[in-house]
């Protein structure tokens, strides 16, 4: 089998290249009956150079495009030939020879024609003015500019509606991708259905939850599949409306992308892009830490190496002075504020990658090859990221009613240590942020290459749980994730009439992730030596393997009768998807540091000898769509066009007696200003409005449904059976529901230098799936129900603009903004009110929660504020200490005394973008901001309960004795007037009686997110002869995260969240600091 597709790739390609080379000989023979040679220029109405317009011969192959300044130049040509001047946005224009050598050409803007083609829903091209929802389509330099390891992060700011927040993770990290809000309750999969050359695919993010446990890891996600230099074309489906016909897969939108698969010249050509990217970590931390004391506790410095090892890692010790003073490993040094040690253990990260491509095109077809290959390596030492992927576009008309698109993509990622964020263990940022400011680095360097005793290799005694973070470079500690992916997408396409056509496609998408990882022997541990004499540590293994097949087909035409228009299609497609795991680990080692499945056991009840091998878990779910789908979209005389859309989707996971859901949606556009009179200022006009119900079985899983069993752990080298969990099944499951309702006008303006297009949208989901709790004596604790709803409403807003617009200088600017408003409005129980998790930082210290509220906007973030009384004062009790919030507080009944201080989901998400042109010279800016979210901050707690803020100088500075906090007295409400000495108590207060009302932030920010110059050299070659084979040539360099012009939250970025995921949405927490990466590129196409 497998010989068999290889020789059918391999014939397909033969034939698309004999294509290619066929079109060059055409070229050939038109040399040998040459008359002449043609050169020009093409500009538009204002004179400025249009790069990109076809140059075709009419009735042949022959052309060219033209280069950065409108240049073309054509060789044997005929005296009589008729050239055709086309470019998307312009209007066609046929120029006869005539003998003429030189031939300038003025193209006029075709208004209706302005982004007149976008892909759409399953890959169908349409023209924007026939669509009733919001679509954007994103311009492909805009990937390629200021590239990033993952191709979304490029949009950032970019679109609006879509929210893009890149955690600090590492490289190779995933991203959180949102539109237009979020669909669903944490739990769910919110990110749009991502489309890749017809094949849908799920964003698989593979993020860390930074819940405080050990192995805390992003591994990325499935976009890194993707290589920015392989893209033709990107389109944002920002609504239901639009997304609709993917069923059940897009309630959250969709992102459609197609890959290159062929170029527009006839004959082969080579394009190669080589970029390199250098990262380094940006320090905000010197805004809060205190530089003014030392190592110590109770205002005393550490006296003997029990001391240091007790309370060294505490600031509240003496005021700096650069006395010797004991350190933790036994040596004295000098007493001074040891700054930057962080970002001195970092290192400068990097991203070297590189693509080459071939392509050509002929009478018959077209197709490109390209493989590219990235190498990175992060600001945490060990981390790095190696990636490889091979593409391939054919497109070739077997007959002259038959086509046939073929796209594999492979790709091969290694995702090497990845850092651990929010964790306890080897979490390096963690480890910096929770040690005094008096303990050098060249400490812990020293401490973990010393091998005379195991105590000296981490800090157990020292910090508990928190290691040293040379600790795991000594010793080698390693975290291997290598995955595999092949995508392959083959599309025939047979035209049955001139206006009726058949289409069937096929989808193959095949993963494999193997991972293998350890903790170390005396990682955090009180022993190296279990209670059976065996060494400590941990290895384990884990493979996963994923298929999905999407088989598809598509009856469509379109037909005009008269002023009137039909474009209907009916359809149907099969997802399945399959998924397996299996893993192993080993514990308790014979032989220290050897890290093997047969050198450790497994301890389980108490049993060191039970084998390893005789306990491997395996999962294995299988999920199937079966879909039947159609639309019809009627238009009249070009000004008016509504569409309506089906799909009935049966799922496999829901009960079979009642498996089958109905999504409808209407859309409707309405062109206004082909009622005008011609006018001056206004080029277009046009109204939309769509409605779309849509819905997902996101959250069930295969076996939610039924009683289903497992195989336990071995008891006495015996495997058991019994039920799976504690989840009872509910075999009433239905899909949950999202109604969305859109609005918009779209205009163009003063000759097409203005765009305005503004759209508002009310979507509703309800039946939300939440799994909630049952009585304990039906023998399960939980299960899954039809519960919850809530409504996201927004308004977004587009503008574009070109101030100037000259032959030699022009300049475009556009702005985006979205507006988001979200409200709970069912959790489906009496409190009116759902916790969906608890935060527990690093050391077990907060302080908060996120819930869902009845009333309040989602993913709210509760925590503990001071103790108030009834005129709003802060209390204290009679010695000046804090008072804790408790249930009894007014508001707080229902949440164990917590309050809400605001949502994680901020209500404003925009950019400003800038683009100046002087010649072949090109100045990119890009400003982005977010406003109106909150975060909660476990870094300035730890800093402040552990004396290394500056805050926590209140009370120890010359001349104050303590602090008098500014409150009341509970009792008596008179104003407190007790100073507390013990500072170190005081602070700890914090943390003990989980107060947060100094660590509740504003997430507001607005960044100078990119800034890129960018010079075409293709004219200036032209001059040269011996270099006319290079066709375009472009030198690029850029850098992102250049500054941040404003923020609320002091020493760290406020997108600094350590998960693309929604269960810990606000909660910061040791993430890794922001990277300004400088960036230069190189683009050549011969």
């Amino acid at each position: 089998m497998r010989k068999l597709y290889a020789l059918l790739i391999s014939m397909l390609f033969f034939l698309a290249c004999e294509d290619a080379w066929a079109g060059s000989g055409e070229r050939v023979m038109i040399t040998n009956i040459q008359q002449q040679a043609i050169t020009g220029q093409v500009l538009d109405e204002s004179s400025t150079p249009l790069p990109g317009v076809n140059v075709l011969v009419r009735g042949s192959t022959g052309g060219t495009v033209t280069d950065a300044e409108g240049n073309f130049s054509l060789t044997g040509v005929s005296a009589d030939a008729v050239l055709v001047f086309s470019f998307i946005g312009f209007k066609t224009k046929e120029v006869s020879v005539n003998g003429q050598t030189v031939i300038n050409v003025s193209l006029d803007a075709d208004v209706l024609s302005l982004d007149e083609v976008v892909v759409t829903a399953l890959g169908v091209q349409k023209e924007s003015k026939k669509l009733g929802y919001a679509v954007t389509s994103v311009k492909t330099d805009e990937l390629i500019n200021n590239r990033t390891t993952n191709v979304m992060e490029s949009l950032e700011g970019k679109v609006a509606g879509l929210n893009i927040s890149p955690p600090a993770a590492g490289a190779g990290a995933s991203m959180q991708i949102r539109l237009r809000g979020q669909a669903a309750f944490a739990g769910a999969n919110n990110a749009p259905l991502i489309v890749i050359n017809g094949l849908p695919m799920d964003q698989g993010a593979r993020s860390a939850n930074g819940n405080g446990a050990v192995n805390q890891r992003d591994r990325g996600d499935n976009l890194q599949n993707i290589n920015p230099d392989d893209i033709e074309s990107l389109t944002v489906l920002k609504g239901s409306t639009a997304a609709a016909i993917y069923g059940a897969r897009a309630a959250n939108g969709a992102i459609i992308i197609t890959t290159k698969s062929g170029g527009k010249d006839q004959g082969i050509g080579i394009d190669f892009t080589s970029s390199y990217t250098s990262s380094h970590a940006l320090n905000f931390l010197d805004e809060i830490t205190q530089t003014e004391y030392g190592a110590g506790r109770g205002g005393v410095r550490p006296q003997t190496l029990g001391d240091a090892q007790s309370n060294g890692q505490f600031g509240f010790g003496e005021r700096l002075d650069g006395k010797l003073t004991m350190n933790f490993d036994g040596v004295e040094r000098p007493y001074s504020a040891y700054k930057d040690r962080l970002f001195d253990f970092l290192q400068t990260g990097s991203n070297f990658t590189n693509t080459l491509g071939i392509s050509g095109s002929g009478a018959n077809g077209s197709f490109r090859v390209s493989f590219s290959n990235t190498d990175a390596k992060g600001i945490v030492p060990m981390n790095e990221y190696k990636k490889r992927i091979f593409n391939v576009g054919i497109n070739h008309n077997l007959t002259s009613k038959l086509s046939l698109q073929l796209n594999v993509n492979y790709a091969a990622e290694q995702n090497i240590n990845p850092p651990q964020i929010g964790t306890q263990g080897d979490g390096a940022i963690n480890f910096f942020t929770r040690m005094s400011i008096s303990t050098p680095l060249i400490a812990f360097e020293q401490s973990a290459i010393n091998p005379d005793t195991d105590a000296e290799f981490r800090t157990s005694s020292f910090l508990g749980t928190v290691n040293n973070p040379y600790f795991p470079i000594q010793k080698r500690q390693f975290f291997n994730d290598d995955r595999n992916r092949l995508l392959a997408t083959a599309t025939l396409r047979y035209k049955l009439t001139e206006w009726l056509y058949i289409q069937g496609r096929y989808n193959f998408d095949r993963g494999s992730n193997f991972m293998e990882w350890n903790q170390l022997n005396g990682s955090g541990a009180p022993s190296i030596v279990d209670e059976f004499g065996k060494f400590r540590g941990r290895y384990d293994i884990q493979q996963d393997q994923t298929q999905d097949i999407n088989a598809d087909f598509l009856v469509g035409g379109n037909k005009e009768f008269g002023k009137f228009s039909v474009d209907a299609s009916v359809g149907g497609n099969t997802w399945r998807t399959k998924f397996q795991q299996h893993s192993q680990y080993s514990r308790s080692f014979t032989v220290a540091d050897l890290y093997t499945l047969k050198n450790g056991t497994i301890t389980w009840l108490n049993e060191p000898d039970v084998n390893l091998q005789n306990y491997a878990p395996y999962v294995f779910n299988r999920t199937r769509i079966n879909s039947l789908y159609g639309w019809a979209e009627f238009g009249y005389n070009g000004l008016a066009y509504i569409n309506f859309t089906g799909r009935q989707d049966w799922f496999s996971v829901l009960n079979p007696d009642d498996n089958s859901v109905f999504y409808p949606s209407v859309s409707g556009s309405f062109i206004f200003s082909e009622l005008l009179e011609e006018q001056n200022w206004l080029s277009y006009g046009k109204f939309r409005a769509s409605w779309a119900k849509v819905g997902s079985a996101n959250g069930v899983n295969p076996y939610d449904g039924i009683l289903n069993y497992i195989i336990n752990p071995p008891f006495s080298n015996q495997a058991t059976a019994g039920l799976s969990g504690t989840l009872a099944p509910n075999p009433l499951l239905r899909p949950f529901t999202v109604v969305e309702k859109e609005v918009g006008v779209e205009m163009r303006l003063f000759n097409n230098r203005l765009l305005l297009d503004i759209g508002a949208f009310d979507k509703v989901t309800t039946d939300q799936i939440l799994e909630v709790a049952i009585s304990s004596a039906s023998g399960f604790n939980n299960t899954k129900q039809n519960k919850a709803s809530l409504q996201n409403r927004g308004l977004e807003t587009l503008i574009e603009a070109t101030p100037i617009q000259g032959r030699d200088f022009s300049w475009t600017t556009s702005w985006n903004n979205a507006y988001l408003k979200t409200e709970v409005l069912d959790v489906g129980n009496e409190s009116g009110t759902m916790l969906v998790l608890y935060f527990n930082g690093t050391g077990n210290e907060f302080l908060g929660e996120l819930r869902y509220t009845e009333g309040l906007a989602m993913n709210q973030l509760y925590t503990r504020t001071y103790r108030r009384n009834a005129n709003g004062q802060v209390v204290v009790d009679a010695n000046g200490r804090l008072l804790e919030t408790t249930p009894s507080t007014p508001g707080a009944e229902k949440t164990n005394g917590f309050l809400p201080v605001g949502s994680s989901i901020p209500k404003h998400v925009g950019g400003w973008n800038n683009t100046l042109r002087y010649k072949n010279l090109s100045l990119g800016i890009h400003i982005d901001y977010k406003f109106g979210g909150t975060v909660l901050s476990s870094t300035h707690l730890n800093m402040l309960r552990q004396g290394h803020s500056k805050l926590s100088l209140q009370g120890r500075r010359e001349g104050e004795n303590g602090i008098v906090f500014p409150a009341v007295y509970e009792a008596s409400g008179e104003p407190n007037t007790t100073a507390v000495t013990d500072l170190q108590g005081f602070y700890a207060d914090y943390r003990n009686k989980q107060i947060g009302d100094p660590f509740v932030f504003k997430s507001d920010f607005i960044k100078l997110r990119n800034i890129s110059i960018s010079y075409n050299f293709t004219t200036a070659l032209r001059k040269v002869s011996a270099l006319n084979f290079i066709k375009a040539l472009t030198l690029t360099a850029g850098c992102r995260n250049v500054a941040i012009l404003y923020k609320d939250l002091p020493g760290l970025d406020p997108e600094s969240v350590q998960s693309s995921g929604d269960f810990r949405a606000g909660y910061e927490n040791a993430a890794l600091p922001t990277t300004r990466n400088y960036n230069l590129t190189l683009n050549a196409r011969f």
